[in-house]
């Protein structure tokens, strides 16, 4: 899908399934005049393939030069070994580090489902902070509570303000009014945080809002936040 004339939405379970399984984990590109940057990478059977498959119907040609990583679970950055082997940057929360190099939540009852091809991070991020990737200033806000390592990306494509916010903040419903917020499965979830993270978003604007799951916000991002943020405390019984 093409959001606007540099940011597009590659992959994810809106897509076909690939040899049979399905796609999870939402990807995003925002193509620069340096490469093209992702938003998470998908899981390593079906992301890559995936990638393959719009890039090309997008005609998309540039080289992905990074890859930011909201979390990290198999379905969003699974497909990151690959990514990492044909010359991207892989850039991740320093908390979710651990789950990278080894492969996923070793030592817990998710350790087979979860796990994905491991990798050592090219950058980590442990506070709050900008960086410029391209040419283009990206926020990173550290949102933890889904797991550790939770980052939201903020950054200005095509004159708009677009946050990632991976499976921290999740809309569906037809007007995008339901919520919801992480996985309890993991290891690392604490509701709290969550909840502190929701307030610490709903304190940022936003014209579009891209999450790991469900349904995307291309207008009146800053509202839907702060709808999220009436109502985290009530969802997860906080």
């Amino acid at each position: 899908m093409i959001i606007s004339n540099d940011l597009f939405y590659l992959s994810g379970s809106c897509f076909s399934a690939v040899n049979n399984k399905s796609i999870l984990g939402e990807v995003y590109g925002i193509n620069t005049g340096q490469g093209l940057i992702l938003i998470d990478c998908g899981e390593a059977s079906t992301g890559p393939a995936m990638l393959k498959k719009t890039l090309k119907k997008f005609n998309i040609n540039s080289p992905i030069t990074h890859v930011i990583l909201t979390h990290g679970h198999h379905d969003h950055c699974g497909g990151a070994k690959e990514m990492q082997e044909a010359g991207a940057k892989i850039i991740v929360g320093a908390g979710d580090a651990t789950y990278c190099k080894q492969g996923g939540p070793k030592g817990t009852p998710y350790d087979i489902e979860q796990s994905f091809p491991a990798f050592i991070p090219d950058v980590e991020i442990s506070v709050d902070k900008e960086m410029i990737i391209n040419g283009i200033m990206f926020e990173f806000i550290m949102i933890p509570g889904h797991t550790n390592g939770g980052m939201a990306i903020r950054v200005k494509v095509d004159g708009k303000l677009v946050l990632f916010t991976g499976d921290t903040l999740e809309a569906d419903g037809t007007y995008l009014d339901k919520f919801l917020f992480g996985w309890e499965g993991d290891p690392a979830f604490n509701k709290e945080e969550i909840v502190n993270s929701i307030m610490k978003l709903a304190k940022y604007k936003a014209d579009i809002v891209l999450s790991g799951h469900g349904k995307i916000c291309l207008i009146n991002g800053t509202k839907l936040i702060r709808q999220a943020a009436k109502k985290v405390k009530s969802i997860l019984n906080v």
